[in-house]
């Protein structure tokens, strides 16, 4: 059995304001997105993406009366937020012993509509997050961005990534094109590299290419339509029977909601019309197998998700804090495990929900 009893499976880190003027690409450094100062904040900048303001990515613990509208890296960001050492200090303070760290300011570069552009921001990033994981290993384990409209170069990425040291990749949340899901044959390249390489493929919240509108912040509670949409697709377009080993997570889009999918999903597959677009074809799975088998679900307060572990499956359930951001329940998990979250629950599913299935997923030793 690991040592390890609570693995945050999404946290963030918030990017320095320098990272892409730094590492990008030399042919793109005049375009790199960069926090600049404005009206004495540090605003970050790009083309044609609106950024989150650095103040509201780090507001893990504070009010809403506290956090102002943009802020400045020193007054109003958490040195653990950009510095692998300060990190495992805040990991201590909330009792988490590890995480797996995903972006903030990059989680918009999905917007970016310049695909040779997007990719030298990822590329920076993913070499960024490598340094920064690398710092501590055991305590961090990073993914890498990827845009899968390139298929060739998103495969090169991949080895590349899993080369330096990362330990899954996240894609956009929900394919920008309509006619062009995750489904479609001309991506296999790349679910069959993720499987072969056992890189954990995630689909984050926040991560489409829409820009960000004055009612996002109300609306987030229904992105995870985006995800349901997505991962509906990839099951029910044989994504999962022709790469059985795949392994995709649905971040910070809760997991109460899976249950019914899946019973939905069932139904609606054992209708079999003969005009339906099904790609699942022979044996005797059903959509809720395939989801049981190969979707992870990651989530911070959500005990219908736990309450419904059975129907989901206790294996691809895993909790997360969000440190530093504003809904994370840093620093006060552990009451929040204890008292609200995993109330009544046995030991046994508490564990594997808090650490094991992280363990298993993503190496940590």
């Amino acid at each position: 059995m690991s040592s390890y009893t609570c693995i945050s499976a999404d946290s963030r880190v918030v990017e320095p304001g320098d990272l892409w003027v730094e590492r990008i690409d030399p042919a793109y450094r005049d375009r790199a997105p960069r926090a600049v100062k404005e009206d004495g904040n540090d605003v970050f900048k790009g083309e044609g993406v609106d950024y989150l303001g650095v103040s509201g990515v780090s507001a893990a613990g504070k009010q809403a009366g506290q956090i102002r509208p943009q802020g400045t890296y020193a007054e109003d960001v958490y040195p653990g937020a950009y510095d692998p050492d300060e990190r495992l200090k805040d990991q201590d303070k909330d009792g988490v012993q590890a995480e797996v760290v995903y972006p903030s300011v990059a989680m918009r570069m999905y917007a970016i509509a310049d695909a040779g552009f997007q990719a030298a921001c990822f590329r920076a990033y993913n070499d960024w997050m490598s340094d920064f994981c690398g710092a501590h290993p055991d305590r961090l384990k990073g993914l890498a961005l990827s845009s899968v409209e390139d298929v060739e170069g998103a495969v090169a990425e991949l080895h590349r990534s899993k080369k330096i040291g990362l330990s899954g990749v996240v894609v956009g949340l929900y394919p920008d094109d309509d006619s062009m899901q995750y489904d479609n044959p001309t991506l296999d390249p790349f679910w069959s590299t993720a499987s072969d390489s056992e890189m954990p493929v995630s689909i984050h919240i926040l991560t489409n290419k829409a820009k960000l509108s004055a009612r996002t912040p109300v609306m987030r509670s229904t992105e995870v339509v985006w995800a349901q949409k997505t991962l509906a697709a990839m099951i029910f377009g044989g994504v999962f029977q022709r790469f059985p080993q795949l392994r995709v997570v649905s971040a910070e889009n809760d997991a109460g909601w899976a249950p019914y999918l899946m019973e939905r999903m069932d139904y609606v597959f054992s209708r079999g019309l003969p005009a339906s677009p099904f790609s699942i074809s022979g044996g005797t799975e059903t959509p809720s197998d395939f989801f049981r088998r190969n979707v992870y679900a990651t989530f911070m307060r959500d005990r219908s998700g736990v309450l419904a572990r059975e129907q989901i499956g206790v294996e691809r359930l895993m909790w997360a804090s969000d440190f530093p951001h504003f809904d994370s329940t840093w620093p006060h998990s552990q009451e929040m495990i204890d008292n609200y979250l995993f109330k009544d629950v046995p030991e046994a599913d508490k564990r594997r929900i808090l650490a094991d299935n992280a363990v298993e997923l993503y190496g940590f030793k």
